[in-house]
């Protein structure tokens, strides 16, 4: 006979009782495309702008060739190129900006001189003259 063939459950045996976790949670609205889409543009506007320009750089140069002017094309894929790297440039600074914090020494706080309250929310307090204050909480 097995364990679970007596009637005892598993949760039983380690001593364990089973919880009850209350009402399932609430699903959450799906968001639309053209939501999405706003809310990208509206949190980094320079990528959309950046793939505009270069999309129009190669719709030129790509005129440029259909018309057989070489060196007008050779600038357009050139200068397309230029606006690829750019719009990466952009796009990775967007990702650094949003990774980037100060808490690079833990008990650390930024406070105004002269505060002598606990500032726990703050990451960065500038101060008369653009000066940066911190102290150490002990906790």
């Amino acid at each position: 006979m097995g364990i679970l063939d007596v009637g005892i459950t598993r949760t039983q045996m380690q001593g364990e009782q089973e919880e009850s976790y209350g009402p399932p949670p609430e699903m959450e609205k799906t968001e639309t495309f053209e939501q999405k889409l706003y809310r990208k543009v509206s949190k980094e506007p320079l990528v959309p702008i950046g793939c505009m320009v270069t999309a129009y750089f190669l719709g030129s140069g790509i005129k440029s060739f259909y018309n057989r002017d070489p060196i007008r094309s050779q600038k357009m894929m050139r200068a397309r190129v230029g606006a690829q790297f750019a719009t990466l440039l952009i796009f990775i600074g967007y990702y650094g900006m949003s990774e980037f914090n100060l808490k690079f020494a833990p008990g650390m706080v930024p406070q105004l001189e002269g505060d002598k309250k606990r500032r726990t929310d703050a990451r960065v307090t500038l101060t008369k003259g653009n000066r940066k204050t911190w102290k150490l909480i002990n906790n």
